[in-house]
């Protein structure tokens, strides 16, 4: 087989009577009705009017408030998922988000991201059926076969979740393989060098359901034929600005540290009008936890407060998410929502990390 080129280094017995019956019924019908009202006890919703607090700055248009969301440096879990009451910030919240929003100001104001985000990988299907054909893939260890054109480009129709539709331009196959392996960093330590190799020999042009921030979205992608695989390769092959990857966020730099009893707002999950979700982080012992939100003209600052356990508590080392529904004193809008502990900038349905 001759070989065009070579990608390395991208690398689930009594009866009772008529009476006894027609009460029994009576007693399972009280019974039932008694625990739906305990059920519907358990998760409150907001009190009428904004949960959050609105701030006038002198130097500044008038501000508002509302919440958002941030992450923590343990793996997250959204189990138990009790929703977190909202409430007016105290004050020393209010201060830290006037601190954050200063920060985040000098920094330069994030920008909302113009279209979906792919939250799927740009490699969609990797059906690998031995260890040693993951290795290769992870260490950039690629080889295009004469099957495997270069420069074949053109363009193809994206299918939003909405069902709507529009024509995009499609990227090479190889330059789509290329992608799909940045920041792989693996290495064939272990693997026999003959085995940690994998070899693309045909590309064909698809379509491929992928997951983006907007819900579910058909994409056109590069199916590849590999030696030694009994299924393709599937790759995303939409052009650079199509689609993207969504970027971490990062601390805001010369933000202090936020005080203990705070917590960070590590997802928005939903947004209507004056009306946001957002993923409260807490930890296991935490008690007291509360939503919040400081609106500002041009930003809103999210997070919760929460009072930290006894000294000496016995509690185990999890970081949990729970959400909390605010309410703004005004349309979000085009503001963009910061987290409370990192300044970071928490957009719709991007993940924190």
């Amino acid at each position: 087989m001759q070989r065009s080129g070579r990608s390395r280094g991208l690398h689930g017995m009594a009866f009772p009577t008529r009476g006894s019956i027609h009460r029994s019924l009576l007693l399972l019908l009280i019974s039932g009705l008694t625990a739906s009202l305990a059920a519907c006890g358990e998760v409150q919703a907001p009190e009428p009017g904004a949960t959050g607090s609105t701030v006038p700055v002198l130097t500044e248009p008038q501000t508002g408030r509302q919440p958002g969301t941030a992450p923590g440096d343990l793996p997250a879990t959204t189990e138990p998922a009790t929703t977190v009451p909202a409430g007016p910030p105290p004050r020393a919240f209010v201060e830290r988000a006037q601190a954050v929003a200063a920060a985040v100001r000098k920094a330069g104001l994030p920008t909302q991201p113009a279209g979906p985000v792919l939250l799927s990988p740009w490699a969609v299907d990797l059906p690998f059926e031995r260890d040693a054909q993951k290795v290769a893939w992870n260490a950039g260890e690629v080889v295009f076969t004469s099957g495997v054109r270069g420069d074949e480009i053109g363009v193809s129709t994206l299918t939003l979740p909405d069902g709507s539709q529009r024509p995009v331009d499609v990227i090479a196959a190889r330059a789509a393989v290329e992608r799909a392996l940045e920041g792989e960093r693996g290495d064939c330590a272990g693997i026999p060098a003959d085995e940690c190799e994998l070899t693309l020999t045909k590309a064909t042009l698809t379509m491929a359901k992928v997951t983006t921030t907007e819900g579910e979205a058909t994409v056109p992608a590069w199916s590849f034929a590999v030696k030694g695989l009994s299924r393709p390769i599937v790759v995303v092959a939409t052009a650079r600005g199509v689609l993207e990857r969504p970027v971490p966020p990062t601390p805001v730099p010369g933000l202090p540290s936020a005080e203990p009893g705070l917590s960070s707002a590590d997802a928005l999950v939903a947004a209507s009008d004056s009306t946001i979700t957002v993923q409260i982080g807490h930890g296991a012992c935490d008690r007291d936890l509360t939503g919040h939100a400081v609106e500002f003209a041009d930003l809103v600052v999210v997070g919760g407060t929460h009072t930290p356990p006894d000294p000496g508590t016995v509690c185990t080392m999890q970081y949990l998410l729970a959400p909390s529904v605010l309410r703004l004193a005004h349309p979000l809008g085009e503001r963009v929502v910061i987290d409370i502990a990192s300044g970071a900038p928490r957009h719709l349905g991007v993940p924190a990390s």
